[in-house]
């Protein structure tokens, strides 16, 4: 029997998520959406996943051997959604970054997204040991960073900014939107989400030309001559 499977693009990528997935399997991905957050990712089952899917669960083996596999469909398509999430609309620099911090990083984070959330974040502690999962990420990461570079690069340009080396700056961001969302997850109550969306806004700041003072920490490139 031969099983619909995502194709992967020359670089090895998955390329099955977003619009191009048929009805059927994006019956899946929302089942498997729904099977996570109420059963969270230690207690996900092929059949936790049928319950919450309207045909057969004959129809979830048809096209995966497992949980496994299916699982990294489910990621494919969930880092997809991430990514389109993410784009942000051509508003000034600072407001594209405050959307962004707001989008990766919102005062409250109702039960369902959590639960969700946290079984990316189960799947990710795998990726060193699952190079199909190790790709995917990689290729969030590498898109989250150019948005942000591009971001910063835009606000240099339209002076709104400080002169900062944008791929440093966007490597900071970067580091400090994935470490936050991964201390929400697993610190609870020791975890004060006001203080990091203070400490990521308090960077922000620091990059605007009217509030630069002190001026950014990455703001000197690394050739840069002292005056």
């Amino acid at each position: 029997m031969t099983r619909q499977r995502n194709t992967t693009d020359d670089s090895g990528e998955r390329t099955g998520s977003g619009d191009d997935l048929d009805p059927v399997k994006r019956e899946i991905m929302e089942a498997t959406y729904r099977a996570l957050s109420t059963h969270g990712y230690g207690d996900l089952t092929i059949q936790a996943i049928a319950d919450e899917f309207d045909n057969s669960k004959s129809l979830l083996y048809y096209h995966y051997d497992g949980k496994d596999e299916l699982l990294l469909d489910f990621l494919d398509y969930a880092l997809g959604q991430f990514l389109t999430e993410i784009q942000v609309s051509d508003d000034a620099p600072d407001e594209q970054l405050r959307t962004l911090i707001d989008t990766l990083v919102p005062e409250t984070l109702p039960d369902d997204p959590y639960r969700v959330q946290l079984a990316m974040f189960e799947l990710r502690v795998n990726a060193p040991h699952d190079a199909d999962a190790r790709t995917q990420y990689l290729k969030a990461d590498r898109e989250l960073k150019a948005l942000l570079r591009s971001i910063v690069e835009r606000g240099i340009t339209s002076g709104e900014f400080v002169p900062v080396d944008p791929d440093l700056e966007a490597e900071l961001f970067l580091s400090l939107l994935t470490g936050t969302r991964t201390r929400r997850l697993t610190a609870n109550d020791e975890f004060s989400i006001e203080t990091a969306r203070a400490a990521l806004l308090t960077q922000m700041r620091r990059l605007k030309v009217d509030d630069a003072a002190p001026a950014s920490p990455t703001g000197a490139t690394p050739d840069s001559d002292e005056a």
